[in-house]
Protein backbone atom coordinates (compact mmCIF):
# COMPACT_ATOMS: atom_id res chain seq x y z
CA UNK A 1 0.00 0.00 0.00
CA UNK A 2 2.92 2.49 0.50
CA UNK A 3 4.71 2.06 -2.40
CA UNK A 4 1.10 2.17 -4.59
CA UNK A 5 0.49 5.53 -2.20
CA UNK A 6 4.06 7.04 -3.83
CA UNK A 7 3.46 5.48 -6.74
CA UNK A 8 0.44 8.20 -6.86
CA UNK A 9 2.18 11.08 -5.80
CA UNK A 10 4.93 10.40 -8.18
CA UNK A 11 5.28 13.24 -10.79
CA UNK A 12 6.68 13.33 -13.96
CA UNK A 13 6.83 16.03 -17.34
CA UNK A 14 7.79 15.44 -20.93
CA UNK A 15 10.49 16.99 -22.56
CA UNK A 16 12.10 15.94 -25.80
CA UNK A 17 14.62 13.81 -24.09
CA UNK A 18 11.79 11.72 -21.92
CA UNK A 19 8.37 10.97 -22.60
CA UNK A 20 7.86 10.64 -18.99
CA UNK A 21 10.84 12.31 -16.91
CA UNK A 22 10.61 12.16 -13.56
CA UNK A 23 10.33 15.15 -11.35
CA UNK A 24 10.76 14.46 -7.98
CA UNK A 25 12.56 11.92 -5.58
CA UNK A 26 11.33 9.08 -3.63
CA UNK A 27 13.33 7.28 -0.58
CA UNK A 28 11.46 3.83 0.95
CA UNK A 29 13.16 2.45 4.04
CA UNK A 30 12.32 -0.63 5.29
CA UNK A 31 13.93 -1.65 8.71
CA UNK A 32 13.95 -5.45 9.75
CA UNK A 33 15.10 -7.75 12.98
CA UNK A 34 15.56 -11.25 13.21
CA UNK A 35 17.07 -13.43 15.75
CA UNK A 36 19.30 -16.46 14.70
CA UNK A 37 19.85 -19.26 17.17
CA UNK A 38 23.88 -18.79 17.06
CA UNK A 39 24.19 -15.28 16.21
CA UNK A 40 21.45 -13.77 18.35
CA UNK A 41 19.59 -10.28 17.54
CA UNK A 42 20.20 -9.51 13.67
CA UNK A 43 18.70 -5.96 12.24
CA UNK A 44 19.47 -4.52 8.58
CA UNK A 45 18.03 -1.35 6.73
CA UNK A 46 17.35 -1.66 2.88
CA UNK A 47 16.85 1.99 1.18
CA UNK A 48 14.97 2.47 -2.52
CA UNK A 49 15.44 5.27 -3.90
CA UNK A 50 14.37 7.12 -7.08
CA UNK A 51 15.86 9.99 -7.95
CA UNK A 52 14.61 12.75 -10.60
CA UNK A 53 16.40 12.78 -13.45
CA UNK A 54 19.32 15.28 -14.07
CA UNK A 55 18.66 17.08 -17.25
CA UNK A 56 20.33 19.58 -19.66
CA UNK A 57 17.92 22.19 -19.95
CA UNK A 58 19.47 23.07 -23.86
CA UNK A 59 18.69 19.28 -24.99
CA UNK A 60 15.54 18.92 -23.24
CA UNK A 61 13.93 21.72 -24.70
CA UNK A 62 12.85 22.52 -21.19
CA UNK A 63 11.60 26.51 -20.90
CA UNK A 64 9.65 28.73 -18.33
CA UNK A 65 8.35 25.95 -15.44
CA UNK A 66 9.96 22.79 -16.71
CA UNK A 67 13.18 24.67 -16.85
CA UNK A 68 13.14 25.93 -13.47
CA UNK A 69 12.18 22.23 -11.80
CA UNK A 70 14.70 21.20 -14.09
CA UNK A 71 17.17 23.85 -12.56
CA UNK A 72 16.13 22.67 -9.10
CA UNK A 73 16.36 18.52 -9.31
CA UNK A 74 19.62 19.50 -10.32
CA UNK A 75 20.51 21.27 -7.35
CA UNK A 76 19.20 18.90 -5.18
CA UNK A 77 20.98 16.10 -6.96
CA UNK A 78 24.59 17.90 -6.38
CA UNK A 79 23.18 18.89 -2.39
CA UNK A 80 22.19 14.75 -2.19
CA UNK A 81 26.28 13.87 -3.84
CA UNK A 82 27.75 15.94 -1.10
CA UNK A 83 25.50 14.04 1.66
CA UNK A 84 26.31 10.79 0.95
CA UNK A 85 30.16 12.00 0.06
CA UNK A 86 30.01 13.04 3.94
CA UNK A 87 28.52 10.25 5.18
CA UNK A 88 30.65 7.60 3.55
CA UNK A 89 34.32 9.59 3.60
CA UNK A 90 33.95 10.36 8.42
CA UNK A 91 35.30 6.70 8.81
CA UNK A 92 32.67 4.68 10.44
CA UNK A 93 29.09 6.13 10.23
CA UNK A 94 26.30 5.49 12.75
CA UNK A 95 24.12 5.53 9.70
Amino acid sequence: RVLAAATRRRRTAATKSNAESSRSHCVFSLSFKGTHPALGERRGKLNLVDLAGSECVGRSGASKQRAREAGQINQSLLTLGRVITTLTSSGESKY
